[in-house]
């Protein structure tokens, strides 16, 4: 520790001021207590035994400690055949004892400490036993003796308790230095994390936002297995829209079903709540899957499954960095979805969900110049449901409405996937049919007159038992049309002749072999 090494640099003064007294005394001193020159013996033989103690120490061939602690044992011993050919009891050297005994009970610890303050007392009881017994010599034996023990012991309860309170504060500052690595690593990962997710914001195609959902799981978190199970409109049902194993990223065109049932989850106000709910049954095989809910704008819209790349439990850090990747995902495919939305209301129908009427004549404008580019044929359909207004006065205007979805879906069901189907107006609907002549055109609005007209609607009672036709009119371009209107009137025109025809019949507009060179908007 930091208080025992500053304790020990001061050893070598110790034996410095033992040597350097010794010899002062031995030429200054006119009083002789002993043998000429033994005092000069002990200190030579002293001198050298602290040469062989260092050198020792230098060549690691004992613990430093251990060197030490003999040391001070032996210097005990030194001190006392000084003091003994000194004066014995009545000899200045005494104070010596004084610094040693403190150096080896703040030095040292448990037991080593209390012998050495007990050999401490034992060297000078053999010090002072030389010489006289003066009448008050016991009672300045046991003076000294008592000093010496009781500075001993009250420098060890003082070492002692600085010790103790250096281990703990060296507990604490390892403790807070690791804890300040630890918020320093969660900084650096966090601000990582943020500086990736922030990128999912400003993608607004669902597709590419899943597919870069997948490469952060795998590159930045390292995900074994990833998932997003997203719930749909109106659905508590999930269902799985990509997945990741391992470094295989798959986006499903069409999601599958998932068993998980997430409206428990809706009511639940806490992610603690959450993430216990969604714990139960977290297996896959011989890996434990952990599942997050991806909340956005306060509402659960879905859920990611991961497995971690070590395939075991996951940390409570690990999971606080899953719930803030699940919930940026979830807001950026909230904005996704949202901006999707956005998009088709300004091009679709929002009661039948085809296109509206300015996305039909924008497409139109594009087809017919295209057909016009590539001299190939163009035919249109509008179709009109006959006697509308009798169904929502008997049945009512919701139940008109659901006949309108109905008849849509029919025709999207008629027409190829390149046919674009619009709602015009009202109960009007129109289909361009690109690179279709009158024949294939005639077909395809006869298969969607007979398929209508073969169908049972459901009325208000949730029965099936209504029965309606269609008309149709239709034309094909380039026979005698010079713009967008002109094909818009002719088409129209040709529904007209249908309904005075008797309606539920297809009729087309009579072709006109001059062909027009260039369309005109």
């Amino acid at each position: 520790m930091i208080f025992t090494t500053k304790v020990r640099n001061l050893y070598s003064y110790l034996q410095s001021l033992i040597l350097c007294s010794g010899f002062i005394w031995h030429y200054v001193s006119p009083v002789k207590y002993g043998p000429d020159d033994i005092i000069l013996y002990i200190l030579i033989a002293y001198a050298f035994t602290i040469m062989v103690f260092r050198w020792t120490r230098r060549a690691n061939l004992f613990k430093t400690d251990y060197l030490i602690y003999v040391g001070q044992l032996f210097e005990a011993f030194v001190i006392a055949l000084i003091i003994r050919y000194t004066g014995g009891i009545a000899s200045h050297f005494f104070l010596i004892y004084f610094p040693m005994i403190v150096f080896i009970s703040v030095y040292s610890s448990g037991w080593r400490a209390i012998f050495g303050i007990l050999w401490y007392g034992l060297c000078f009881v053999f010090a002072a036993s030389s010489g006289s017994f003066t009448p008050g010599f016991w009672n300045i034996a046991l003076i000294k003796l008592g000093s010496i023990w009781i500075v001993g012991m009250v420098s060890f309860a003082v070492a002692h308790h600085m010790k103790s309170s250096e281990g703990k504060l060296l507990k604490t500052l390892d403790a807070l230095n690791e804890r300040t690595w630890e918020l320093e690593s969660s900084q650096a990962q966090l601000s990582n994390i943020y500086e990736t997710t922030r990128a999912l914001s400003g993608i607004l195609n669902l597709e590419e936002l899943l597919k870069e959902i997948l490469r952060i799981a795998r590159n930045i978190f390292r995900y074994k297995q990833c998932k997003v199970y997203l719930a749909k409109s109106g659905e508590d049902r999930l269902y799985l829209y990509a997945g990741l194993e391992n470094d295989n990223r798959h986006i499903y065109e069409k999601p599958t079903p998932y068993n998980r049932d997430i409206s428990g989850l809706k009511n639940l106000q806490d992610t603690g709540s959450m993430l216990k709910q969604l714990s139960v049954d977290g297996n896959n095989g011989k890996y434990k899957t952990v599942d997050v809910p991806m909340i956005s704008r306060g509402k659960v819209i879905g859920i990611m499954q991961i497995i971690p790349e070590s395939g075991g439990t996951v940390t409570a850090k690990e999971r606080r960095l899953l719930m803030i990747f699940a919930n940026s995902s979830a807001i950026a495919i909230d904005n996704s979805i949202l901006h999707k939305k956005t998009q088709e209301l300004t091009i679709t129908d929002e009661l039948t969900d085809l296109f509206n009427f300015r996305y039909f004549r924008s497409r139109l404008s594009d087809e017919l110049k295209r057909a016009d580019r590539y001299r190939q044929k163009l035919s249109i359909l509008m179709l009109d449901i006959d006697h509308f207004k009798k169904v929502n006065d008997l049945y009512g205007h919701q139940t008109g409405n659901s006949v309108l979805r109905e008849v849509s879906g029919i025709i999207e069901q008629c027409v190829r996937d390149v046919d674009v189907v619009a709602r015009y107006g009202g109960e009007e609907f129109t289909v361009i049919l690109p690179q279709t002549d009158r024949e294939d055109a005639a077909i395809i609005a006869e298969r969607i007159r007979e398929t209508v007209a073969k169908n049972y609607f459901q009325n208000n009672h949730d029965r099936r038992e209504i029965q309606i036709t269609i008309s149709i009119g239709g034309c094909t371009y380039p026979e005698g049309s010079h713009s967008l209107e002109q094909l818009l009137e002719k088409v129209d025109s040709a529904l007209y002749r249908a309904k005075a025809e008797g309606r539920n019949v297809v009729f087309f507009a009579e072709s006109e072999k001059k062909r027009s060179t260039e369309f005109t908007v």
